[in-house]
């Protein structure tokens, strides 16, 4: 990759960060989202969440990105493991080092602390992937990864984890014994009823619990041309919460 494609790419993952100057609509879309997935945690005693979709290119590392940012400006700890570790992203859209990560924790190379990127936001905390691993599905089902869950949660409000996509690979089925359940984030226009039923089908094997759907990408009813408002819609229990979610340009290896 060239240098003005790596700055271009670079923009673009700022783009699509909330940040001061993210236009209000987009800001209050993402509170929405966090207020409702709170309702959903309610009766939970856990507080730890994984984030999934279907397919790679959904937005599902942008909406956990978000909703952790989100979460952590309403005053709460937060912290984000990027657990993805076959397609690592949270280190690139947050710009920071992968020397160590949740890979290096789970086998032993470095301490938890030494894999903690603190105060990357205010009360947002960010442990990356790592050095890609040969058997990350052996490191997410390990006792290293239970016990690893279990010291962090005495010292975050809220835990949210982004996981592969579960019609690809078995990897975040193997958490759902330790977290609330699944935030599920599907592309509109893009990903499809048989794909979300067949996710939602092996969600329900496994016995794991969904917690909401995100829909991302969809355009809001009355705009036109470029004054159209791209909306989500965040599903809990049957029930849809819909709010603006604002335009922005495609990040192509963003999952």
């Amino acid at each position: 990759m060239s240098k003005s494609q790596k700055n271009l790419s670079a923009t673009s993952k700022r783009m699509y960060m909330l940040s001061n100057d993210t236009p209000f609509v987009i800001t209050e879309a993402y509170k929405t989202a966090v207020t409702n997935l709170i309702f959903s945690l309610a009766t939970s005693q856990k507080k730890i969440v994984a984030f999934t979709s279907c397919a790679p290119s959904d937005g599902k590392s942008t909406t956990c990105a978000n909703m952790a940012i989100t979460m952590s400006e309403m005053g709460s700890k937060v912290l984000i493991i990027d657990a993805d570790m076959r397609k690592p992203f949270a280190h690139r859209f947050f710009s920071i080092k992968n020397v160590n990560g949740l890979s290096s924790v789970l086998g032993g190379f470095c301490n938890v602390g030494e894999a903690i990127n603190e105060n990357i936001k205010n009360n947002l905390d960010i442990m990356s992937a790592g050095p890609i691993p040969p058997n990350s599905t052996e490191l997410l089902a390990s006792d290293n990864m239970k016990k690893l869950l279990e010291v962090l949660n005495e010292h975050y409000d809220y835990i949210f984890i982004d996981t592969p996509p579960v019609n690809v690979v078995s990897d975040a089925l193997l958490l759902k014994t330790e977290i609330a359940g699944f935030v599920f984030v599907v592309k509109e226009r893009v990903t499809t009823h048989p794909a979300i039923k067949e996710a939602f089908r092996r969600i329900e094997i496994a016995d794991g619990k969904i917690l909401g759907l995100v829909k991302t990408n969809s355009i809001g009813e009355g705009g036109t041309g470029y004054h159209k408002y791209k909306y989500s819609r965040y599903y809990r229990y049957g029930k849809s919460y819909t709010y603006g979610y604002g335009t922005s340009p495609k990040i192509d290896d963003d999952d």
